[in-house]
């Protein structure tokens, strides 16, 4: 198992980076977000449907979020990836039973610290539109031992609309506390649900183009199209 050595500077550098990126890459980025408690343990459980993913989760969280927070990531991805150590990931590889209980351990470690933990709970990218999403039983298993968690459910949603870049639609659901009477199989459907009302709510949004309960989280470079508007009115003069 590969563990997490945090970097505080490489931490700020990366932000920076991951800033100028997004700005680079996205028209907009859009968020509708409930409250978290930063001073409780949280498992932030998201669908997993782009390489964004786990920077977004990354900058959200510094930015916006601002917990003290780890991610369980694949083996292979950090072994392609090394620097995510750096800012708290640690590898599961679910080709190994034992290794995915030492990673599950792992995170009832840290969220007896009052630490988050991001998991993505489809194990893999999958297609935004796939239904069901099959999440694993790993954050059931971890809510059912650690009393007191919230999971935070989020869903991801990038779409192209009217602009030459994509925009991002972020929502951070209601927390979920768990009923000591439910079976693990219950919580990761009810877990699985919850991210798949969000992302179904957000797709509904946008067909609608009600955008009524998102704020602007982050505005892009302008397009090829606000340049050539900008030089349009320019020349008008």
């Amino acid at each position: 198992m590969i563990y997490p050595e945090k970097d505080k500077r490489f931490e700020r550098v990366l932000q920076l980076f991951v800033h100028y990126q997004l700005k680079k890459q996205f028209y907009r980025i859009y968020i509708d977000m409930e409250e978290v408690e930063n001073n409780k343990p949280a498992l932030f459980i998201a669908n997993h449907s782009s390489w964004w993913d786990s920077l977004i989760s990354f900058y959200v969280n510094r930015v916006l979020l601002k917990h003290d927070s780890y991610a369980m990531m694949s083996e292979e991805g950090m072994k392609s990836f090394p620097f995510f150590k750096k800012i708290g990931a640690f590898s599961v590889n679910q080709a190994s039973p034992k290794h995915i209980m030492k990673s599950l351990l792992y995170a009832r470690e840290l969220l007896r610290e009052k630490k988050g933990v991001w998991i993505f709970p489809q194990g893999k990218e999958e297609h935004l539109e796939k239904r069901p999403l099959q999440f694993s039983d790993g954050p059931s298993f971890i809510m059912l031992k650690e009393k007191g968690v919230q999971a935070i459910p989020i869903a991801y949603y990038y779409s192209f609309r009217h602009d030459q870049r994509p925009e991002l639609f972020i929502k951070v659901g209601k927390r979920i506390e768990v009923n000591t009477e439910t079976s693990r199989s219950e919580l990761t459907h009810k877990l699985e649900q919850a991210v798949t009302t969000e992302l179904d709510s957000i797709k509904s949004k946008l067909v609608s183009e009600d955008l009524s309960t998102f704020d602007v989280f982050m505005t892009g470079r302008k397009t090829l199209s606000e340049w050539l508007t900008w030089w349009k009115e320019k020349v008008k003069r």
